[in-house]
């Protein structure tokens, strides 16, 4: 049995007032399963900012690009790299609409293309196949 946290945000004394704020907040309008990964996918942010030494309201478009690609790197998928960009990129629309920060970075950031067709088979006209 998977259990969920209730926690909002956890302490992270390399964060502090505003940007704190703006991570317990966003995670604060989500609940369970969707929490959880967003909390995943925002600690991962975190760590790749911390590692460059960027504040997260130091972060430029270009920082945010380079965590995508450095995601498509180490082989994560496609579609999870696209989710982690769009968990980015929600953090920064709150920081924004709460007055936290001027502009956010995140808004023409690039993300993969994801192709939501199945690639397990497909109807033809006459008959089902499998395609790779």
């Amino acid at each position: 049995m998977t259990t969920t946290s209730t926690a909002i945000v956890v302490y992270d004394p390399e964060l502090g007032g505003p940007e704190r704020i703006a991570l317990a907040g966003y995670l604060g309008g989500y609940r369970g399963f969707t929490r959880d990964a967003n909390a995943l996918d925002r600690r991962q942010f975190v760590a790749f900012c911390d590692e460059r030494h960027l504040g997260l309201f130091e972060v430029r478009r270009s920082d945010i690009e380079a965590y995508g690609r450095e995601l498509q790197a180490r082989g994560r998928a496609t579609a999870t790299v696209g989710r982690r960009l769009c968990t980015v990129t929600g953090f920064y629309r709150y920081a924004y609409e709460e007055g936290l920060i001027a502009h956010s970075p995140a808004v023409h950031v690039r993300r993969p293309r994801v192709d939501y067709e199945s690639h397990r088979g497909a109807w033809t006209e006459t008959r089902w196949e499998h395609s790779s």
